[in-house]
């Protein structure tokens, strides 16, 4: 094992800037165990696994086939997010973003808040959908908050990271807006669709609706405007999984 205790290795540097990162790069930081084991689980290229020195040496018995860096627990302390370090953490590197080919997806469009994308991949998976598409101009699906919100399930579900929606000629798509829409419990979803699911505030732009043949909502009594998005997914996402 390597051991680091300058504050000024550059391999710490690496860490601060992918604790914190102002755009997307080739590589990102998965912070705690749980999100740790299920990269390796799901084949996820692992670069590094980094530990504090407080951190048992018991618990790397199934790491140790990747790099293992050992950081003075006070330098760790300062790297981490977390308000309570679990004392490890990874650099992995970006999956290959795949092309979705049928079935039914959710697609985030202009979805900002990195916590509700993360919450939408739980739902994607635990639903049964076939994987999720990010628009440019939502969230960075592999930044720290979106694959904590997720709890692993951005490592375990296809991410297809596109400009626009060109991926999805093949589907049929439908918005998912506030009110107007067809209510979902009366919707007949046919694969291969593609939900689109837009921001918190904004909700989708008129350029996203034009290429929506449908669009679908959740009747809501009172006067609430809307839902949480990720709310609104898991209700359309199992109705969807349910006619499959």
């Amino acid at each position: 094992m390597k051991h680091i205790d300058s504050a000024n290795n550059p391999l710490l540097k690496t860490l601060r800037r992918l604790a914190h990162p102002r755009k997307r790069t080739p590589q990102f930081l998965l912070e705690g165990r749980k999100l740790v084991d299920a990269a390796i689980d799901s084949g996820i290229e692992i670069d590094a696994i980094v530990v504090s020195s407080a951190y048992p040496e018991t618990n790397l018995a199934n790491v140790d086939s990747v790099e293992i860096v050992v950081v003075q627990d006070a330098l760790f302390r300062q790297i981490s997010t977390l308000e309570s370090p679990e004392g490890i953490l990874a650099i992995a590197t970006r999956p290959r973003s795949p092309s979705p080919v049928s079935g039914l997806v959710a697609v985030a469009s202009g979805i900002q808040d990195p916590g509700n994308l993360g919450a939408i991949a739980r739902v994607v998976e635990a639903s049964g959908a076939n994987g999720l598409v990010v628009l440019k101009g939502s969230a960075d699906p592999f930044g720290p908050k979106a694959l904590r919100g997720s709890m692993g399930s951005l490592l375990r579900v296809p991410v297809c990271e596109t400009a626009d929606m060109s991926p999805l000629h093949a589907f049929s798509k439908a918005a998912i807006v506030p009110r107007s829409g067809d209510d979902f419990r009366t919707v007949s979803f046919k694969a291969p669709l593609a939900l689109v699911f837009g921001g918190e505030s904004a909700g989708l732009d008129d350029a996203t609706l034009s290429q929506c043949g449908a669009r679908i909502s959740i009747p809501m009594h009172g006067n609430v405007e809307s839902l949480n998005v990720a709310t609104a997914a898991a209700l359309i996402l199992y109705e969807a999984t349910r006619h499959e």
